[in-house]
């Protein structure tokens, strides 16, 4: 979000008001001294003039009389204090000083004049991301979706002429689409296809389009190009809510409008520009914002874009909570107004129990429901821990009656990452709502909130290799971005073992704290066998690996998070080096974050290093054993695993570690609303 300075128009007048797409004329008094000019950019507050090339610059701080005009309409004369001079041929920023209202509204009538002929340059957005799809599947379940749920659009023909259109139907095997043309019928081809996704644009080039009745029939398209304005999806509110502030230049126009949709940094809604007086980069210092049921919440904001529609004038703001209460209160009702179906606060436990139970979610191979009996008051006591505790991590509920029909936790184990595990859904008797709606809904109401964590750079979940939902979803949309170094998709054999066993040790192994020499061929052997995306979001980097910013948040939680490093020596010889890790018992009942890592510094076939890797095991129990644990996991990621078979750990069945940088989030929220849209004619 754009820092809120406050050092007059300096650094501003980029995006404060509207540049001038005409020849408009205004003239600068200084003194006695008239200077003419066209006029660059103007607002409500602030203008820029191009003076003539024969008139003599001002001095910044020389107030000024301005008049301006187009042709023979002229508007009242401002006072004005001159800004910033550029250039030879100068251009002269100026301030207008206690405009009065009626100006204001002379001002607001020249420029909406102006913008109904076309004549304003509003302020220049560029997409955040630009991307082109080519991969044939994934062309086709992009306009699957797009015809699942009518998405609607424009079509402009070669001519300039557009006219709205709406998704009807995607045939993939007759590679045919149809569009109900919905405000005219179809412009000359070939066409442009501008649709509107889950927070993006896409646009496909069509050179077969064919008109037949009210529809539009096409091949699908062999590429699509993705645009994306905003980081933060916009979603309209689920409940009345409203906005409402006094002007900041003149304090008696009150403005009161209904919020048309919002998001964690940004809200919309209708305006009247007569009676509202707003203008791109207007800062508004107090805006409130009130939904029935909730207290008003007061934030900063700045208009970004003033916008023609069909139904009138819109208006986007960014906005920012005035302090960290203000902050909470915010992300309350945003998220009420987003997720309506979902929960995060309050008391789930024994519902959430129970859907895991329904669910089959404790039927992993190896494992049976009764294996988490003295599990769960930990898993209770860690819950209510973490209760309003967002920032480190929550549990996400959508609520079917008395019961539960889905759940997922979210949880930051590492600086920067954030990690999604214990998903699980049922079928509620009586719901309507499919298992890809319930699914979609719980996982924008997990994922989302973390967009807004400064700190977010990856995210993380450890996956059971077999389950088709998490293939279809997850698994898919790394393997897309693999090749970019944003995305992984690592896979390991997930072992458990218990603690109080008999572990035989090999006595030809010595293990001990790593020397230095031997923590940085450690870090070395990572860097050339694991993925960036593997050991950045994981934080087995030197700079992060001891987790000390992370144990000392977690800790102020009441919560446990531990890490160390063993190397196993033979003959004197460090031949592997093993990560032990913990986190608070109950935080996940499969303890993917209670488990050991392996990484080898020789050939891991040779019959020493076998014997190393069981030695680690060994000392790993020791490890856990003095923080209390039951049980740890060992994630098996070497090729030949003898070791395993020797300490006959407990197999736990395949898994894949699903890593994806942050910035990719809002392209794999899309591709989840694209995977959980019902098929058309479904």
């Amino acid at each position: 979000m754009q820092a809120d300075t406050r050092d007059g128009t300096r650094g501003r007048d980029s995006v404060l008001g509207y540049r001038m797409g005409t020849e408009l004329t205004a003239v600068a008094s200084f003194g006695e001294r008239n200077a003419p000019g066209r006029l660059v950019q103007l607002s409500l507050e602030h203008m820029t003039l191009h003076l003539d090339a024969h008139a003599l610059p001002p001095l910044p701080g020389q107030v000024a009389s301005v008049v301006l005009g187009q042709g023979e309409r002229w508007a009242t004369s401002l006072d004005a204090e001159v800004m910033e001079v550029r250039g030879a041929r100068p251009e002269v920023s100026l301030r207008f000083v206690s405009p009065p209202l009626d100006a204001g509204r002379r001002i607001v009538s020249v420029l909406e004049a102006l913008r109904d002929n076309g004549l304003l340059l509003p302020p220049e957005t560029r997409p955040v991301w630009k991307e082109r799809i080519d991969r044939p599947e994934r062309v086709a379940r992009i306009c699957e979706a797009l015809a699942g749920r009518q998405a609607r659009g424009v079509a402009r023909g070669a001519d300039g002429r557009r006219v709205g259109v709406s998704a009807v139907s995607f045939d993939a095997l007759a590679d045919r689409m149809e569009w109900r043309l919905e405000d005219g019928p179809m412009p000359p081809g070939p066409l442009t296809l501008e649709v509107f996704g889950y927070s993006s644009v896409v646009h496909a080039s069509v050179m077969d389009a064919r008109q037949e009745g009210e529809r539009v029939v096409m091949s699908v398209p062999t590429e699509l190009v993705r645009y994306r304005h905003r980081w933060l999806r916009r979603a309209p509110p689920s409940s009345p809510c409203v906005l409402s502030f006094d002007h900041p230049l003149w304090p008696q126009v009150h403005v009161r409008r209904p919020v048309l949709d919002l998001s964690y940094e940004g809200l919309a809604f209708m305006t009247e520009p007569d009676e509202d007086l707003l203008y791109p980069g207007l800062r508004q210092p107090v805006l409130e914002v009130a939904m029935e049921g909730l207290p008003p919440v007061r934030l900063r904001a700045e208009v970004r874009n003033i916008s023609s529609t069909a139904a009138g004038r819109r208006c986007g703001m960014s906005v920012r909570p005035l302090d960290a209460e203000g902050a909470r209160a915010w992300r309350a009702l945003v998220e009420a107004q987003m997720h309506p179906s979902t929960r995060v606060e309050g008391d789930w436990s024994e519902a959430t129990w129970k859907l895991l139970e329904g669910s089959g979610y404790f039927g992993l191979p190896g494992k049976s429901p009764e294996d988490f009996t003295e599990e769960r008051p930990w898993f209770d006591a860690t819950q209510e821990r973490l209760e309003g505790r967002t920032r480190l991590g929550y549990r996400v509920v959508r609520p079917a009656g008395e019961s539960l029909e889905a759940t997922l936790s979210v949880v930051k184990p590492f600086e920067g990452t954030w990690m999604a595990h214990q998903l699980a859904r049922q079928h509620v008797p009586g719901m309507r709502s499919s298992a890809r709606e319930a699914l979609r809904d719980i996982y924008l109401r997990g994922y989302e909130p973390t967009q807004v964590d400064p700190d977010v750079k990856w995210l993380i979940a450890f996956c059971e290799a077999s389950v088709r939902w998490v293939r279809f979803t997850k698994f898919d949309f790394a393997r897309w971005y693999e090749h970019t170094g944003q995305a992984c998709l690592v896979p390991f054999r997930l072992m458990e073992a218990e603690v109080e066993r008999d572990w035989v040790l090999p006595p030809d192994v010595e293990v001990a704290e790593p020397t230095d020499a031997e923590r940085a061929r450690f870090f070395q052997e990572l860097e050339r066998t694991r993925p960036v995306a593997y050991r950045e979001a994981l934080d087995l980097v030197p700079e992060r690996f001891e987790l000390s910013r992370v144990s000392t948040r977690w800790k102020e939680a009441g919560l446990d998070r531990a890490r160390a490093l063993r190397v196993a020596r033979v003959d004197g010889k460090p031949v592997a080096v093993a990560v032990f890790e913990s986190a608070q018992p109950g935080l996940n009942l499969f303890n993917v974050l209670d488990g050991v890592r392996v990484v080898t510094l020789v050939d891991d076939a040779r019959p020493e290093v076998q014997r190393a890797m069981l030695a680690l095991l060994g000392h790993a129990a020791q490890w856990y054993r003095a923080l209390g644990r039951r049980v740890f996991v060992h994630y098996v990621e070497s090729t030949c695993v003898e070791y395993v078979e020797q300490a006959a750990l407990a197999d736990l069945g395949d898994g894949r570690l699903w890593v994806i940088s942050a910035s990719l989030l809002p392209e794999f929220l899309e591709h989840l609303c694209e995977a959980t849209t019902p098929r058309s004619g479904a």
